[in-house]
């Protein structure tokens, strides 16, 4: 005779089964991951199931590091300055060359100015030493042609010189004027010297004397040097300097009947003498275009 186990019995132990493994499936997935879903569900709910850790009242001062002895200190430092420099490694991207923009260019106009550099203009004559002979030559005045000096081969003149009167006479009257310069033709100085005693021929030598004036400096051009004829007119002493040039008529203190007019180019300070050294064509390695008029 079998006996059947009561049904109810069984049922029980079938929901105890169930239950248990449902709880061990819900288990894991609660604590899998590190309690992820655990950690969700309290933050959700506010179960404080995991609580805060409590955070320290205070923190210690760090302590100073102990002082390294003289030997120890030397020792990382000599270290360092024997450890080999990192290597640059060639895969480094190098920055693009950026270009830059041309430098403007500085303008001098308003720079100071420099006293090694500084020039001044200069006078000049307008005329040749052949033309202003053949002039004097043509106005009455036999001076020859422009040729070499006594002086030197560097120097080339033509002069002229009358005497009306026996020589050693008081009373005599007498001209006398030269022209000298370069050979090329450039012209230094013009000196005339005249004695005009109060007779017909001292007012004969002062009528050519005036007159020759008169001729030179309309070939010099310097007008301004003009002003100085009414003085000359009253045989007065007179000096005109300017731009490099000079006039200079006087008399002398010998005798009240001697004057001497002298023209010349005078270049005294540094900067009409920088000028004059650009522009002589004598230091010129180049020969100067020749000019037609």
């Amino acid at each position: 005779m079998s006996v059947a186990p009561p049904r109810k019995k069984s049922r029980a132990v079938f929901w105890i089964a169930a239950v248990v493994i449902g709880l061990i499936i819900l288990t894991t997935a609660l604590l899998a991951n590190d309690m992820r879903n655990l950690r969700a569900l309290d933050s959700r709910y506010r179960l404080d199931l995991f609580p805060a850790p409590q955070q320290q009242a205070a923190s210690s001062p760090p302590k100073p590091a102990p002082e390294q002895q003289p030997a120890q200190a030397a020792a990382p430092r000599s270290a360092a300055l024997a450890a080999p420099a990192e290597t640059p490694r060639r895969d480094r991207v190098k920055p693009a060359a950026v270009a830059r923009p041309p430098a403007a260019k500085k303008s001098h106009l308003l720079d100071e100015p420099v006293d090694a550099l500084l020039s001044a203009f200069v006078r000049s004559w307008r005329i040749t030493g052949q033309t202003l002979c053949a002039d004097l030559q043509n106005f009455g005045l036999s001076v020859g042609e422009w040729r070499q000096s006594e002086l030197g081969a560097g120097t080339s003149e033509c002069s002229y010189a009358v005497q009306k009167g026996a020589y050693g006479d008081p009373k005599a009257a007498s001209f006398f004027i030269i022209a000298r310069g370069k050979p090329s033709g450039e012209i230094d100085a013009i000196r005339i010297k005249v004695i005009m005693p109060d007779n017909d021929e001292g007012k004969a030598i002062a009528g050519t004397f005036v007159d020759t004036v008169v001729l030179l400096l309309n070939e010099t051009h310097w007008l301004d040097f003009q002003a100085a004829l009414e003085a000359i007119g009253k045989l007065q002493d007179v000096t005109l300097q300017a731009f490099g040039a000079k006039l200079a008529f006087f008399k002398e203190f010998q005798s009240n009947n001697n004057f001497n007019l002298q023209l010349e180019l005078r270049r005294t300070s540094p900067e009409q003498l920088r000028t004059a050294i650009v522009f002589d064509k004598a230091r010129w390695t180049l020969p100067s275009p020749s000019s037609t008029n």
